[in-house]
Protein backbone atom coordinates (compact mmCIF):
# COMPACT_ATOMS: atom_id res chain seq x y z
CA UNK A 1 0.00 0.00 0.00
CA UNK A 2 2.77 2.49 0.89
CA UNK A 3 4.74 1.98 -2.66
CA UNK A 4 1.24 2.76 -4.66
CA UNK A 5 1.08 5.79 -2.30
CA UNK A 6 4.35 6.58 -3.19
CA UNK A 7 4.41 5.27 -7.22
CA UNK A 8 1.08 7.53 -7.13
CA UNK A 9 2.60 11.07 -5.61
CA UNK A 10 5.46 10.70 -7.79
CA UNK A 11 3.09 10.13 -10.96
CA UNK A 12 1.39 13.34 -9.82
CA UNK A 13 4.93 15.59 -9.20
CA UNK A 14 5.52 14.57 -12.70
CA UNK A 15 2.24 14.88 -14.36
CA UNK A 16 1.88 18.49 -12.12
CA UNK A 17 5.63 19.02 -13.64
CA UNK A 18 4.88 18.58 -17.34
CA UNK A 19 1.69 20.65 -17.05
CA UNK A 20 3.40 23.48 -16.13
CA UNK A 21 6.06 23.22 -18.76
CA UNK A 22 3.55 23.06 -21.31
CA UNK A 23 1.44 25.91 -19.90
CA UNK A 24 4.67 28.13 -19.97
CA UNK A 25 5.82 26.79 -23.38
CA UNK A 26 2.44 27.71 -25.08
CA UNK A 27 1.86 31.51 -22.99
CA UNK A 28 3.54 32.94 -25.85
CA UNK A 29 1.39 31.72 -28.42
CA UNK A 30 -1.97 32.10 -25.98
CA UNK A 31 -0.80 36.25 -25.63
CA UNK A 32 -0.25 36.29 -29.17
CA UNK A 33 -3.65 34.51 -29.85
CA UNK A 34 -5.26 36.76 -27.31
CA UNK A 35 -4.42 40.18 -29.33
CA UNK A 36 -5.28 38.45 -33.16
CA UNK A 37 -8.83 37.32 -31.48
CA UNK A 38 -10.07 40.52 -29.89
CA UNK A 39 -8.49 42.79 -32.53
CA UNK A 40 -10.69 40.79 -34.78
CA UNK A 41 -13.97 40.37 -32.89
CA UNK A 42 -14.32 44.11 -32.30
CA UNK A 43 -12.94 45.54 -35.67
CA UNK A 44 -13.93 42.36 -38.31
CA UNK A 45 -10.87 43.14 -39.95
CA UNK A 46 -8.02 40.29 -40.25
CA UNK A 47 -5.73 41.02 -37.47
CA UNK A 48 -1.88 39.87 -37.80
CA UNK A 49 0.74 39.56 -34.55
CA UNK A 50 4.58 38.50 -35.67
CA UNK A 51 5.42 37.51 -31.87
CA UNK A 52 4.47 37.33 -28.63
CA UNK A 53 7.62 37.06 -26.08
CA UNK A 54 7.22 37.50 -22.60
CA UNK A 55 10.13 37.74 -19.37
CA UNK A 56 9.99 36.15 -16.32
CA UNK A 57 12.82 37.93 -15.13
CA UNK A 58 11.36 41.35 -16.17
CA UNK A 59 7.73 41.41 -16.38
CA UNK A 60 7.75 42.43 -19.51
CA UNK A 61 5.96 41.07 -22.59
CA UNK A 62 7.11 42.37 -25.65
CA UNK A 63 4.58 42.26 -29.16
CA UNK A 64 6.30 43.05 -32.75
CA UNK A 65 4.30 43.53 -35.99
CA UNK A 66 1.14 44.35 -35.05
CA UNK A 67 -1.55 45.39 -37.81
CA UNK A 68 -4.88 45.57 -38.61
CA UNK A 69 -6.81 45.49 -42.08
CA UNK A 70 -8.99 48.25 -43.15
CA UNK A 71 -12.47 48.33 -44.05
CA UNK A 72 -14.09 47.45 -47.35
CA UNK A 73 -14.74 50.31 -49.55
CA UNK A 74 -11.49 52.10 -48.48
CA UNK A 75 -8.58 52.28 -50.49
CA UNK A 76 -5.37 51.29 -48.42
CA UNK A 77 -5.46 47.75 -47.14
CA UNK A 78 -3.83 48.71 -43.75
CA UNK A 79 -5.62 50.93 -40.62
CA UNK A 80 -3.24 50.47 -38.21
CA UNK A 81 0.05 49.15 -37.55
CA UNK A 82 2.19 49.22 -34.58
CA UNK A 83 5.67 48.00 -35.09
CA UNK A 84 7.01 47.03 -31.31
CA UNK A 85 4.55 47.13 -28.25
CA UNK A 86 5.63 46.53 -24.76
CA UNK A 87 3.41 45.57 -21.61
CA UNK A 88 5.26 46.38 -18.22
CA UNK A 89 3.59 44.41 -15.46
CA UNK A 90 3.41 46.34 -11.84
CA UNK A 91 5.44 45.28 -9.01
CA UNK A 92 2.69 43.32 -7.27
CA UNK A 93 1.46 41.56 -10.27
CA UNK A 94 -1.90 40.36 -9.47
CA UNK A 95 -4.45 40.56 -6.05
CA UNK A 96 -7.38 38.98 -5.18
CA UNK A 97 -10.80 40.79 -5.50
CA UNK A 98 -13.89 39.03 -3.42
CA UNK A 99 -16.80 38.77 -6.03
CA UNK A 100 -20.04 39.45 -5.10
CA UNK A 101 -21.87 36.20 -6.10
CA UNK A 102 -23.29 33.47 -3.85
CA UNK A 103 -20.36 31.08 -4.29
CA UNK A 104 -18.06 33.35 -2.90
CA UNK A 105 -15.93 32.80 -6.31
CA UNK A 106 -12.57 35.12 -6.00
CA UNK A 107 -11.49 37.59 -8.80
CA UNK A 108 -8.09 38.05 -10.15
CA UNK A 109 -6.81 41.56 -10.97
CA UNK A 110 -3.78 41.63 -13.23
CA UNK A 111 -2.15 45.01 -12.88
CA UNK A 112 -0.39 45.77 -15.61
CA UNK A 113 1.89 48.95 -14.60
CA UNK A 114 2.44 50.45 -18.53
CA UNK A 115 1.36 49.65 -21.91
CA UNK A 116 3.58 51.36 -24.44
CA UNK A 117 3.35 51.70 -28.13
CA UNK A 118 7.09 52.14 -29.85
CA UNK A 119 5.28 54.05 -32.66
CA UNK A 120 1.79 53.61 -33.93
CA UNK A 121 0.54 54.21 -37.70
CA UNK A 122 -3.11 55.09 -38.92
CA UNK A 123 -4.64 55.48 -42.28
CA UNK A 124 -7.68 57.78 -42.30
CA UNK A 125 -10.04 58.01 -45.71
CA UNK A 126 -13.54 58.50 -46.59
CA UNK A 127 -15.47 56.22 -48.37
CA UNK A 128 -16.14 56.60 -51.79
CA UNK A 129 -20.27 56.28 -51.32
CA UNK A 130 -19.97 57.66 -48.41
CA UNK A 131 -22.79 60.60 -48.81
CA UNK A 132 -21.58 61.88 -44.83
CA UNK A 133 -18.26 62.36 -45.35
CA UNK A 134 -17.57 59.56 -42.94
CA UNK A 135 -14.15 58.07 -42.84
CA UNK A 136 -13.04 54.44 -41.78
CA UNK A 137 -11.88 55.72 -38.30
CA UNK A 138 -15.45 56.75 -37.94
CA UNK A 139 -17.16 53.66 -39.00
CA UNK A 140 -14.67 51.49 -37.07
CA UNK A 141 -15.32 53.16 -34.06
CA UNK A 142 -19.21 52.66 -34.18
CA UNK A 143 -18.90 49.30 -34.86
CA UNK A 144 -16.63 48.83 -31.63
CA UNK A 145 -18.98 50.83 -29.15
CA UNK A 146 -21.45 48.57 -30.76
CA UNK A 147 -19.93 45.45 -29.70
CA UNK A 148 -18.80 46.63 -26.09
CA UNK A 149 -22.49 48.02 -25.49
CA UNK A 150 -24.07 44.38 -26.46
CA UNK A 151 -21.41 42.55 -24.20
CA UNK A 152 -21.30 44.95 -21.69
CA UNK A 153 -24.68 46.64 -21.41
CA UNK A 154 -24.28 47.95 -17.65
CA UNK A 155 -21.45 49.93 -18.83
CA UNK A 156 -23.56 51.71 -21.60
CA UNK A 157 -26.65 51.86 -21.27
CA UNK A 158 -27.33 55.09 -23.24
CA UNK A 159 -25.81 53.16 -26.79
CA UNK A 160 -27.33 49.71 -25.04
CA UNK A 161 -30.98 51.20 -24.80
CA UNK A 162 -30.82 52.06 -28.51
CA UNK A 163 -29.66 48.52 -29.26
CA UNK A 164 -32.42 47.14 -27.34
CA UNK A 165 -35.11 49.71 -29.05
CA UNK A 166 -34.04 48.96 -32.17
CA UNK A 167 -34.67 45.15 -31.68
CA UNK A 168 -37.95 46.13 -30.48
CA UNK A 169 -39.71 49.15 -31.73
CA UNK A 170 -42.67 48.26 -29.92
CA UNK A 171 -40.98 49.67 -26.59
CA UNK A 172 -39.10 53.01 -26.31
CA UNK A 173 -35.56 53.96 -25.75
CA UNK A 174 -36.56 55.44 -22.15
CA UNK A 175 -37.90 52.09 -20.78
CA UNK A 176 -34.80 50.58 -22.37
CA UNK A 177 -32.97 52.44 -20.17
CA UNK A 178 -35.07 51.57 -17.31
CA UNK A 179 -33.94 48.36 -17.71
CA UNK A 180 -30.15 48.91 -17.77
CA UNK A 181 -30.27 51.40 -15.49
CA UNK A 182 -26.65 51.32 -13.46
CA UNK A 183 -27.13 53.42 -10.39
CA UNK A 184 -27.82 51.74 -7.30
CA UNK A 185 -31.98 51.41 -6.58
CA UNK A 186 -31.57 52.23 -2.20
CA UNK A 187 -34.24 53.72 -1.46
CA UNK A 188 -33.52 57.26 0.56
CA UNK A 189 -35.15 55.84 3.53
CA UNK A 190 -33.64 52.48 4.04
CA UNK A 191 -31.96 51.99 7.07
CA UNK A 192 -31.30 48.61 7.12
CA UNK A 193 -27.52 48.43 6.32
CA UNK A 194 -28.08 44.50 5.59
CA UNK A 195 -30.56 45.38 2.69
CA UNK A 196 -28.15 48.36 1.50
CA UNK A 197 -25.27 45.78 1.51
CA UNK A 198 -27.27 43.61 -0.47
CA UNK A 199 -28.34 46.27 -2.91
CA UNK A 200 -24.78 47.30 -3.39
CA UNK A 201 -23.27 43.72 -3.62
CA UNK A 202 -26.06 43.33 -6.42
CA UNK A 203 -24.73 46.27 -8.54
CA UNK A 204 -21.40 45.60 -8.01
CA UNK A 205 -22.43 41.92 -9.74
CA UNK A 206 -24.16 43.46 -12.76
CA UNK A 207 -21.43 45.73 -13.26
CA UNK A 208 -18.51 43.09 -13.24
CA UNK A 209 -19.90 40.64 -14.52
CA UNK A 210 -18.88 37.03 -14.00
CA UNK A 211 -15.16 37.26 -15.46
CA UNK A 212 -12.77 35.49 -13.12
CA UNK A 213 -9.74 37.66 -14.61
CA UNK A 214 -9.47 41.05 -15.13
CA UNK A 215 -7.06 43.37 -16.05
CA UNK A 216 -6.07 46.97 -14.92
CA UNK A 217 -3.56 49.17 -17.01
CA UNK A 218 -2.35 51.67 -15.31
CA UNK A 219 -0.66 54.14 -17.82
CA UNK A 220 -1.04 53.79 -21.73
CA UNK A 221 1.50 55.53 -23.89
CA UNK A 222 2.05 56.22 -27.79
CA UNK A 223 5.78 57.04 -28.01
CA UNK A 224 5.25 58.45 -31.88
CA UNK A 225 2.03 58.67 -33.42
CA UNK A 226 1.32 59.15 -37.47
CA UNK A 227 -1.96 59.80 -38.76
CA UNK A 228 -1.60 59.81 -42.82
CA UNK A 229 -5.24 61.30 -43.88
CA UNK A 230 -6.43 60.97 -47.56
CA UNK A 231 -8.59 63.28 -48.59
CA UNK A 232 -9.87 64.97 -51.97
CA UNK A 233 -7.08 62.99 -53.55
CA UNK A 234 -4.47 64.33 -51.55
CA UNK A 235 -2.62 63.36 -48.36
CA UNK A 236 -1.85 64.98 -45.29
CA UNK A 237 0.34 64.00 -42.17
CA UNK A 238 -0.08 64.49 -38.87
CA UNK A 239 2.76 63.39 -36.80
CA UNK A 240 2.72 63.40 -32.74
CA UNK A 241 5.27 62.29 -29.93
CA UNK A 242 4.05 61.20 -26.24
CA UNK A 243 0.46 60.18 -26.51
CA UNK A 244 -0.63 59.75 -23.59
CA UNK A 245 -4.23 57.87 -23.23
CA UNK A 246 -4.68 57.54 -19.70
CA UNK A 247 -5.22 54.17 -17.17
CA UNK A 248 -7.81 51.47 -18.13
CA UNK A 249 -10.10 50.32 -15.50
CA UNK A 250 -10.64 51.59 -12.25
CA UNK A 251 -9.40 49.41 -8.80
CA UNK A 252 -11.92 46.40 -10.05
CA UNK A 253 -10.13 46.76 -13.85
CA UNK A 254 -12.00 45.39 -17.25
CA UNK A 255 -12.56 42.10 -18.43
CA UNK A 256 -10.01 40.39 -19.93
CA UNK A 257 -11.83 39.92 -23.11
CA UNK A 258 -12.97 43.86 -22.91
CA UNK A 259 -9.72 45.07 -22.79
CA UNK A 260 -8.89 44.76 -26.08
CA UNK A 261 -11.91 46.48 -27.47
CA UNK A 262 -11.63 49.72 -24.58
CA UNK A 263 -7.94 50.28 -25.77
CA UNK A 264 -9.46 49.92 -30.07
CA UNK A 265 -12.08 52.60 -28.79
CA UNK A 266 -9.49 54.99 -27.49
CA UNK A 267 -6.73 55.14 -30.06
CA UNK A 268 -9.66 55.54 -32.88
CA UNK A 269 -11.40 58.11 -30.69
CA UNK A 270 -8.10 60.09 -30.21
CA UNK A 271 -7.33 59.50 -34.15
CA UNK A 272 -10.89 60.77 -34.88
CA UNK A 273 -9.55 63.77 -32.36
CA UNK A 274 -6.66 64.88 -33.53
CA UNK A 275 -8.02 64.69 -36.91
CA UNK A 276 -10.74 66.60 -36.72
CA UNK A 277 -7.95 69.54 -35.83
CA UNK A 278 -7.08 72.62 -37.55
CA UNK A 279 -3.28 72.55 -37.46
CA UNK A 280 -1.70 70.25 -39.98
CA UNK A 281 1.65 69.37 -39.49
CA UNK A 282 3.62 67.40 -42.71
CA UNK A 283 7.19 66.36 -41.63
Amino acid sequence: MNKLAVLAFALLLFFSTMLWYLANSSLNDYLKSQVILQSNYYSSQEAKLLNASYSDTTGTTHFTGFSLSNMNGFTHPILLKADNINAQLAKVPTRQLDSPSIQKKTTTIVHVEELRLGSLQAWSEVAQDSPHQETNLDALLEQVNMKLATDYPALYPQISAKIYAKMYPERSEKLALESLETSPKVQAVENNQAIIASNEAKQKKRLLGKAITRVKISSVVIDELTLNITKNNQMQTKQFKNIQLGSFGNENGLESNQLGGELLKQILQHLINIENTDVIQNR
